[in-house]
């Protein structure tokens, strides 16, 4: 039978990708009435009271427990007293100056500003240093100088790489690293990351996603059979509209063009096209080879010039085991690292809402949020931070697809930091990544202000040349407005990085 179009061109016609003045908090009345959000179960909050107190035998005594028996339920126990005895609120962030791992600690409210703190050493328990946490680090309090919280291990004459699990708050006894694990369980800290589970409602006829998969607009679509995804025919450059039943190009194989799922893929010898969730096993070397690079590539901190260093990061909602171990200092630091990153992006950039889902397409960018929408899918998404002094002062966020292209749709360098080359040092690092496992293009959204510079300084192009148009069509990356141009650059050569930030001013 031949294909029936669904028009939805008189709903959803509030919202925008970039500068839009919607938020979150906007009403969702204007939102597809086939799909909903289903209603979470609450939570208990817990109440805050009494005040702390301790001291350093305290400190002594426990430590040594600690290194006798170092479970998560021991410290789980130290962080519900802790949890219990704050009586001191949250900062709000927007008095916070310096994006730091510490700062959000105080902007959430579980460590207090000029709370004293003790470096101890984890088999004696004796304690090495003494300080006070701000906003801008620790003040020690034998020197009165303003440390980092790597300085402050470094300072107290050790240097085991993970300060956060040996620094503690003198009147709780928990350790900064119990107190980031507190930071990231807070419920509003969750609803940032939670899955974003738009269904459709149980009594919907159409069951459809709301917008073009490719423009991100609706109108006469053309739905998918399989998956909830729906295309315009001109975007997937569509002559003869098919009769009966029509696979996405998502639900086929690349390269046979049959839709029995993946087990083709093995039998004509392509590879997965998309890295978007990844697969268990993989179809060919290239795919495997590029996500095992990124994933070894998670947390590790690569120093560059002038005290510059960059690290990619993806959340993770790997359980603690508690044993604090190597892998799992290094999630709890990228967990928290990426509440940071969206600190900074939301400074960037103006809420940038799905008005079709209501999504909140950074925020789900930055904290690689999954969804049984494939549009709104950006759980394979990497963020790249780079930091100055524990400062995270610019990051961008990557999604590579296959062998033949990755995605940047976002990169944003905080105030201070602009026209001092620093995104320009960020988006080196990532370039470098790529090149090393063979990712031959990288894609970028331009306004039209800034593509002259992306185009001089950067050696990007317009995505103009109607075979890169049509190739693009068969991937699912971020889509916005008409008025962002697409930029396109072959990715030949790695880049150097040991460019200084001087030698690159003008640069966003």
């Amino acid at each position: 039978m031949a294909y029936n179009f669904r028009n939805r061109n008189l709903l959803n016609t509030r919202g925008a990708y970039l500068g839009s003045s919607g938020s979150d908090s906007e009403s969702q009345d204007d939102s597809d009435p086939d799909f909903l959000t289903p209603s979470r179960t609450p939570r208990r909050s817990t109440q805050n009271n009494t005040a702390r107190a301790g001291g350093a035998s305290s400190i002594r005594n426990l430590s040594g427990k600690r290194a006798r028996g170092n479970g998560e339920e021991h410290r789980r126990g130290l962080r519900e007293r802790h949890r219990r005895r704050r009586r001191f609120s949250q900062v709000p962030q927007a008095q916070i100056s310096r994006r730091t791992v510490l700062s959000w600690l105080i902007g959430s409210g579980v460590i207090e500003e000029k709370e004293v703190v003790w470096y101890v050493a984890a088999q004696s328990g004796n304690i090495l240093g003494e300080g006070k946490v701000n906003r801008e680090g620790i003040l020690c309090s034998c020197c009165s100088g303003q440390l980092t919280v790597e300085e402050f291990e470094v300072h107290s004459g050790l240097k085991t790489r993970k300060p956060y699990q040996h620094i503690n708050l003198a009147g709780s006894q928990v350790s900064l690293l119990d107190c980031q694990t507190e930071a990231w369980e807070d419920k509003e800290e969750e609803e940032r990351r939670t899955f974003n589970n738009i269904q459709p409602a149980s009594k919907a006829v159409d069951r459809n996603d709301d917008a073009c998969m490719v423009c991100a607009d609706g109108g006469d679509l053309i739905c998918c059979e399989r998956c909830p995804s729906t295309f315009h025919p001109r975007c997937i450059f569509m002559e003869i509209i098919p009769q009966g039943d029509w696979l996405c190009p998502y639900c086929i194989c690349k390269y046979c063009g049959n839709g029995n799922g993946n087990g083709l893929l093995m039998q004509c010898g392509g590879e997965p096209l998309d890295l978007m969730n990844p697969p268990v096993a993989f179809c060919g070397s290239s795919c495997r080879k590029i996500y095992e690079g990124l994933h070894n590539l998670l947390g590790s901190q690569n120093e560059l010039h002038d005290g510059l260093t960059w690290t990619l990061l993806q959340r993770t909602d790997e359980p603690f085991t508690g044993s604090y171990e190597e892998e799992e200092y290094k999630r709890i630091q990228c967990n928290s690292k990426i509440a940071v990153a969206w600190l900074v992006m939301n400074e960037c950039f103006l809420s940038t809402v799905d008005r079709h889902t209501r999504a909140n397409i950074v925020q789900s960018i930055v904290y690689n949020r999954g969804s049984y929408v494939t549009r709104i899918n950006y759980s394979g998404f990497y963020t790249a931070i780079l930091e100055k002094n524990d400062e995270i002062i610019s990051v961008a966020s990557i999604r590579v697809h296959g062998k033949s292209l990755a995605e940047m749709p976002f990169i944003g360098t905080r105030g201070e930091y602009r026209r001092l080359g620093m995104a320009y040092v960020l988006e080196n690092c990532i370039e470098s990544i790529l090149c090393s496992l063979k990712v031959e293009k990288l894609v970028i959204p331009s306004v039209s202000q800034l593509t002259g510079m992306w185009i001089d300084k950067y050696f990007f192009s317009r995505v103009q040349e109607e075979r890169l148009v049509k190739e693009l069509s068969l991937y699912n990356t971020v889509m916005f407005p008409s008025s962002v141009v697409r930029l396109h650059k072959n990715l030949a050569m790695l880049p150097d990085l040991n460019l200084s930030p001087q030698e690159n001013e003008g640069h966003f």
